[in-house]
């Protein structure tokens, strides 16, 4: 009895160093930016003989360069041309796990616009939507397209 004992004991003085470090192991890298649905049908604004383009979105959540844990960087670019001349891109989003929402403009250089966020942690849907600008044409309208992020 005491010989088994002894293993036990053995067995478990190795094994509990490696099961703490599992439990208590700081956070994996992040995910790779995840789309939002869809592109967005950009329409209403003929450009180059198109009455339509797409506008794409992406969500990257931290820990990351610039995005911290509980942050997401949304971000838009042209998806499709022809390239609007310039946009307001508007993501609105809400943490189903905290109930904490937020409406941010993306920023930045068009056509590539993004924001960083604070959605605290946890599920995140959002939408992005805008209205874009394709130069001497009228302004047209990003219909939204909607995602599901972790932060």
């Amino acid at each position: 009895m005491g010989a088994r004992r002894t293993s036990i004991l053995r067995i478990t003085a190795l094994t509990a160093p490696l099961a703490a470090a599992a439990l208590f192991a700081a956070p994996g890298q992040a995910l790779p930016p995840h789309p939002f649905g869809p592109p967005a049908l950009t329409i209403g604004c003929p450009n180059q003989g198109s009455l339509m383009s797409l506008t794409g979105g992406t969500g990257q959540s931290g820990p990351e360069p610039g995005i911290n844990p509980g942050e997401i960087r949304f971000a838009s670019f042209p998806a499709a041309p022809p390239i609007p001349a310039a946009a307001q891109v508007t993501v609105a989003w809400i943490n189903t796990d905290t109930g904490q929402t937020g409406i941010a403009n993306l920023e930045g250089s068009y056509p590539y616009l993004a924001k960083t966020v604070y959605t605290g942690r946890g599920n995140v849907m959002a939408t992005l939507f805008g209205s874009i600008n394709l130069g001497s044409q009228p302004l047209c309208q990003a219909n939204p397209t909607f995602g599901n992020f972790i932060a």
